[in-house]
């Protein structure tokens, strides 16, 4: 998130503002499905939450002295949707400290977003710095078929009070990302949504199916450790249908013969991956015999995946088994 610090008024009577910095931070992988914290300075997301909490502090200077000052924090939840490219977001500029002549400074808020999204402002207009003051913004985005839509949210303040010079400040959301791209030619596999992109979600579904989980171990010791959590290095899709058949015939080539009947040749890291085939070094990738069934059901799980975390081509994800 970046912020815009307004410069300092030199008027006999004037407002001077100021936000905190704010860190962007990836919640913890290990607890993706757990809800995301809300912690002062930094902007916490995983794939579909955000919560952001921002410090400000609004100085009222008389001949260029500080007669009094508010102190608040302002909190931003917002929930995108897997299946929908409507969502919203709250606003909470929380209940502020204030000291002095500080009495009837008047907060407004702007909402934009970028490319085709729309932001709605239903935040309260008027209200004054004291007790908390909260409000919602919709958004909706118009990303058209097979497209996708990349931007972020620029919140900008103003703060007045009469007899005074008004100051402000702006800062950004983490980025999000609508698509409509899950189409197989006509037929319409899943509706378009959004997701916080930069978040690197996490494929646990392998971990069910024993023989397969146990060749992913396998290979995620060694080498790079693709796709391990920690130490290793993501996987990325690879959504060419083409190119993923190639990488799964490089390693484990049509017509070889397994070792008794009912067993089939899984590879990892996964075809459908730019890690796939021989894209890596040999210590990084390895194959063993599966029983059939569990590698007709991958292939399944992994489609599954990336529809659950609306994972687009080239998308980084981590594998846990």
């Amino acid at each position: 998130m970046t912020a815009a610090h307004a410069a300092p008024v030199s008027d006999q009577s004037s407002l001077q503002v100021s936000v905190g910095a704010v860190r962007q931070q990836a919640a913890s992988t290990e607890r993706a499905a757990a809800a995301v914290p809300c912690e002062r300075g930094k902007a916490i997301y995983n794939r579909f939450e955000s919560c952001t909490v921002v410090s400000a502090k609004v100085n009222v200077l008389k001949n260029g002295r500080p007669v009094g000052s508010a102190t608040f924090d302002i909190t931003h939840k917002m929930t995108l949707k897997r299946k929908s490219l409507k969502w919203s977001e709250s606003v909470k500029v929380g209940t502020a400290r204030l000291v002095g002549n500080a009495r009837g400074v008047k907060v407004g808020l702007s909402v934009k977003c970028g490319g085709k999204c729309k932001a709605t402002n239903r935040f309260p207009r008027g209200r004054s710095l004291g007790a908390s003051i909260s409000g919602k913004v919709a958004y909706q985005d118009k990303v058209a078929k097979l497209k996708k839509d990349s931007t972020s949210s620029k919140y900008t303040y103003t703060f007045t009070k009469a007899g005074y010079t008004p100051g402000g400040f702006n800062y950004r959301t983490v980025p999000y990302r609508c698509d409509d791209t899950f189409w197989s030619g006509s037929a319409l596999l899943m509706k378009a949504g959004c997701v916080f992109h930069t978040y690197i979600p996490v494929m646990t579904t392998m971990s069910t199916l024993p023989d397969i989980a146990r060749n992913i171990r396998t290979v995620q010791a060694g080498g790079g450790h693709y796709g391990r959590i920690g130490s290793g290095k993501p996987l990325h899709r690879e959504a060419d249908k083409v190119i993923a058949k190639k990488n799964r015939d490089k390693v484990c080539p049509p017509g070889q013969t397994p070792p008794r009947p009912g067993l089939s040749c899984d590879e990892y890291p996964f075809a459908s991956t730019r890690e796939g085939g021989h894209n890596v070094s040999a210590d990084s990738r390895g194959t063993a015999w599966v029983p059939e069934d569990q590698q007709d059901a991958q292939g399944g799980r992994i489609q599954g995946f990336h529809k659950q975390a609306r994972v687009l081509n080239r998308d980084a994800y981590w594998v846990k088994v």
